[in-house]
Formats: C-alpha cells, structure tokens, sequence
C-alpha cells in the first residue's frame, strides 16, 4: 500500500480504521456478495485509486484517474460531484467526477437468454458488479511558505490505492474552483441541484463575482449577461444580483481631472415589461432565520430606499405600473435627434434616403435653436424648403416625398416635447451613487416607441461616457446598465438602425472598464445578440433554455452545455473566465427585496 494505515487514519481526521488481520485465502478471496463492506470503515471515503482496471495516467492532453467505489457509497456518487486525492507530501489533487460506470466483479457474460429471464424475475445482486467512476483533475491544493493553501496546475499522478474523499473543508471548494471569498453574491456552490453541505457554519459554499481592483478591474465593467427561457426565474434571480449592487461596501474608481476617487455606482435599468419596479421594497416574507442566514454570508436583502421610477409621458397613454418609489414623468426632447439622427430612421429607409434625412435634420438644427419635431416636420413640409433641395439637385424629389411620409409619423409626435421635464435636464437628478433608476415602458403599448424610448435612454448614458466631453453627471458616475429584452435591441439584424446601435455598445463594452460602465443584458433569446457585443461578456449566467442556437450561442463547455436543458427552476450555470472554473449555482429560494 502506498499509504499506511496512520497516514489514512490521520488524513480521514481520526475517522475509526478496521483492519483485517488474517492472512488466510479464502479470507482474502471469500465470495463478494458476503464481503458488504470494504476493510476501511470510514465515511468520507468513496473508494480509492486503481491501476485493476485501467492504467493510472496525466499527460499534456488529459488525464486517466480512475476510481474504485466501496459498496457503501455508490448511491452517493453523482457526475460532476468534487473530490479531492490526497498526495504523501499532503497536498491534495482537487477534481470532478466526470464518468461513471459498471463493470463485472468476475468475468462472465450477461448477455444471454437465460440471464435476462433470471434478470425480471429476481433481484440482481449489485455486489457482482464493480462501480468505476473517473476523475477530471482541476488543480492541486498546496500549502506555501506562509502555510496559506493555493492551487496550481496538476502535474503529478495520484498513486495507486489513494483514498478518493469527499469535500468537506469550503475553502478546498473555494480555492479549487478558484472562486472569490467576497464580492458580488449570485448563489451558492451545487451539483445537480442540491448545494455541497461541509462542516464549515454556514455549511453552503456562496459563489461570488469578483469586485475588486486587487486582479485588475471588477467584473461587473467586464459585462453580464443573463440567459433563460420564459419562466425559468430570469427576473427573480436578477433582482437578486441587482440588490447586490448597491450599499456602502460597494465603490468603484472614477477619475476626475484632479483625483481618482471611489463613489457607490448609480443601477440604471431598462424595464421594457416594469420587472424591477419593486426594488425598493422588503419581501415581508423574509423570517428572521433567513435574515440571518443572509447576514451570515454577507447577502444583501430588504429594499433599497433610494430608489426612483422615471417613465416617460406618452401622449394617450399612462403609467398605472406598481412601483411605489417616487416617480418622475420626463419626455424626450428632439434635440436629441441632432446626434443621433438614427433614432427616427425606421427599419424601411434606403440609403439615399437616410442620407436626405441626414442632410435635412442637420440644415434644421444649425437655422432652429429651439427644435421641435412639430417645427421640424413644418419645416420639410415647406414648399419653398422643398423647392430648395429638390430644384437644386441636393435630395431627388422622389426621395424628399419619401423622408417626409416616413418621418411624419403618428407615433413620433406622441413621443417627442410632450408637457414634462426634459430628460437632459434631469441627468442630475438620475445619475446619483448609490440610487436605483428604473425606466419602466411596459405601459407603453407600440413596441416602436417603447424600442423610441429605450434607445433613447441608452444612446445618452452610451455617448456622454465615451464622450470626452460627456456631462460629468454621467462620466463621473460608475454605472450598470441593466437592459431586459436585450435581444430587441441589440440584435444582429441588417438595419442601418440595428447596425448603428449594435456599433455603439459594441464601443461602449470595449472600454466600459476605463469609462466604469458595466452592462448587465438580460434575455431568452442570446443567440439573437450580436456577436461583436457577445465577445465582450465575460460572465455568463445561464438558466434553462431549450432552443440550440441559443446554447450553442453561449459556447461553454460541453460538460456543462448539455445540462442547459435540464436545468430546473433555481439551477443556474455561471460561465466566468476571469473569476472562476465554469460552476453550476442553486440561486436564493426566496427573493431578497419584494417580487409578485
């Protein structure tokens, strides 16, 4: 044996040993369906390492780590379970389970007639059978010189007859799946479902998102993306991440001409279907054992009280959504068309008319200092305006009949200069550490002015933190950008529309960690983003979904790729290069702030 029976009974912590003594054959050969239990009476132990059955082997592609399991502890062995081998020098090779299988304890063939009628009439006994599962190698845990435990790559095999142990200690768990001991909390560590228990208090194993500056920048301003299917919790879970995002612990650098300093970030969500109204409200459900238990693990919960709902005044239509947070009605000035003409170029214009528009708005914007759609449309209306760029040969006539039917458009005049407070004048009362800003548009019933008001709202935080001189109000904040149905938005269509926007973020994901911009997408349909946006996403958080572009879109491991489907409610798989080993999470049972 490689290990003698002190070094396993000091490695199992003093667990109780029971060694046979006889020496005799028929002890050592006597029948397997009698031999109940392996000679090492120990809980924590699954089986051992084996060469009986397949050569022991590491090498540059791989590894073949194969493990015997004692008749006691098959029921426990699931795929993807962690274990951890023990090496003399007592470091640890920390891996996971990824096959499982049967083989015959004796030769025989059990592929007959007679067997399978034997086989329907009584119950096979599972002891003439060996349980087989092999181990995926992730890292080997080591103390250094400091006697801290680190994890490096493995480089050295098990030796044969190693005791395969379960995980019982959480920082094996933690250091192994390099996962942060503090940040963002998004679940806890689980296999299958059911969360890894260990002898620590709290005995669950939390899995943060990295939000410090001590590996380079927060994860948050290198982007998230939300993904599940219609009901599978997208909205009960993200509530939960979003509530995590605000409170005095939570600070990013912003650099201002003089200083760098650390401010609370502003959560600006997008709330297409008014989702996240309730943000400011405590889920009176929460017993005081949960709380503790939050408490326990530094989860934030109640309501966060400076929240605001901004929703914008559409002519005909009003808010009756059920934030109780104060709430501001704003409209959207048409000045803001000068930068971004896109905004009412509709999916139907060609380029010759795009270019027209173009030239139109901005003739429009150098002769008027007090644009409004109204004068503007009065103003292409205009016959002598007309004569002007048609008899010139600046627009085709055709052309400037079309821009002027498209532009002229029913819907524009519900949206643009309605009777409230512009949105560029309240930036300062948006843009505030620490606050929460929902932008609800679910009471809107045209999806082009819900699309209108969106864009809107995006375009002006996208261009003033890219701008040089973009308003300090948004520049100078660090701000997440939660956008539901980000798939509308942000697709990979054709439109010059789709193209511009798509260009934009695709800008904005770029330097979103020099300008502390985070986005935070959430949707059912990822495989419908643009790439160029998906590249830049470095955390994946995946609930079920069934459709196979959308999980190919994700490109994950494959290991982890085919349980997508089979994820239930609350199962979630988190794909996050830069903070962890891909990991399947169980999110909170109970929502943190209130949720209907």
């Amino acid at each position: 044996m490689e290990y003698s029976d002190e070094e396993l009974l000091a490695e199992l912590g003093g667990t109780e040993l029971e060694i046979s003594t006889s020496n005799s054959n028929d002890d050592m050969y006597k029948e397997y369906s009698k031999y109940k239990e392996s000679s090492l009476i120990v809980n924590n132990v699954y089986g051992t390492v084996t060469v009986g059955i397949e050569e022991l082997e590491i090498n540059d592609g791989g590894a073949n780590i194969v493990c015997y399991i004692r008749s006691g502890q098959r029921d426990e062995i699931k795929l993807g379970m962690y274990v951890i081998v023990p090496y003399p020098n007592g470091d640890h090779m920390f891996g996971r389970v990824s096959r499982i299988r049967y083989r015959h304890m004796y030769p025989t063939d059990d592929a007959t007639e007679v067997h399978s009628e034997r086989a329907s009439l009584e119950h096979m006994d599972e002891n003439d059978y060996k349980l087989i599962a092999h181990i995926e190698p992730i890292c080997i845990l080591y103390k250094n010189l400091k006697t801290k435990v680190e994890r490096k790559m493995v480089d050295r095999i098990p030796k044969p007859n190693s005791p395969v142990i379960q995980i019982s200690d959480k920082s094996h768990v933690q250091i192994g799946l390099n996962i942060p001991t503090e940040g963002l909390f998004l679940g806890h560590i689980a296999i299958g479902g059911e969360k890894i228990l260990t002898d620590s208090f709290p005995p669950t194993v939390p899995y943060y998102l990295r939000n410090d500056y001590e590996s380079g920048d927060p994860l948050p301003f290198r982007h998230t993306i939300v993904c599940g299917g219609t009901g599978t919790g997208k909205t009960f879970l993200t509530k939960n991440i979003f509530r995590q995002f605000i409170g005095e612990d939570v600070r990013y650098n912003v650099r201002d001409e003089k200083e760098t300093c650390q401010i609370q970030p502003c959560l600006v969500i997008l709330d297409p279907q008014d989702e996240y109204s309730q943000l400011n409200e405590s889920n009176s459900a929460l017993s005081s054992d949960i709380i503790d238990g939050l408490d326990s693990e530094k989860i934030k919960h109640d309501g966060i009280e400076n929240t605001q709902t901004f929703t914008a005044k559409i002519n005909g239509e009003n808010y009756l959504g059920c934030s109780s947070a104060p709430i501001t009605e704003f409209t959207i000035p048409f000045e803001m068309v000068k930068g971004n003409p896109w905004l009412i170029y509709g999916a139907e214009m060609n380029e010759n008319q795009i270019m027209g528009l173009d030239k139109l708005l901005d003739d429009y914007f150098n002769e008027d200092k007090e644009p409004t759609y109204k004068k503007f449309i009065a103003t292409i209306r205009d016959s002598e305006k007309k004569a002007h760029y048609t008899q010139n040969d600046i627009i085709h006539e055709a052309t400037y009949e079309s821009i002027s039917r498209k532009v002229d458009n029913p819907q524009f005049k519900r949206v643009f200069d309605q009777g409230a407070v512009s949105i560029t004048s309240i930036i300062d009362k948006i843009f505030v550490p620490g606050q929460v800003n929902v932008f609800p548009s679910g009471h809107v019933a045209s999806n082009r002015i819900k699309d209108l008001i969106i864009l809107a709202m995006m375009t002006m935080i996208v261009d003033n933190k890219l701008s040089t001189s973009g308003a300090k109000e948004i520049k100078n904040v660090p701000i997440i950008l939660g956008l539901d149905e980000a798939h509308r938005y942000l697709s990979k269509t054709s439109t010059t529309q789709a193209k511009i926007i798509v260009r934009k973020f695709a800008d904005a994901a770029r330097q979103g960690r020099k300008e502390s911009l985070g986005l935070f997408l959430i949707t059912q349909d990822p495989q419908d983003i643009d790439s160029t946006i998906m590249k830049q996403i470095n955390t994946k958080i995946i609930l079920n979904l069934n459709n196979e572009n959308a999980i190919n879109s994700l490109m994950i491991p494959k290991e982890f790729e085919k349980r997508i489907p089979y994820l239930k409610k609350g199962q979630v798989i988190v794909h996050s290069p830069d903070n962890s080993n891909t990991v399947e999470i169980a999110g909170l049972k109970t929502c943190v702030v209130k949720h209907n």
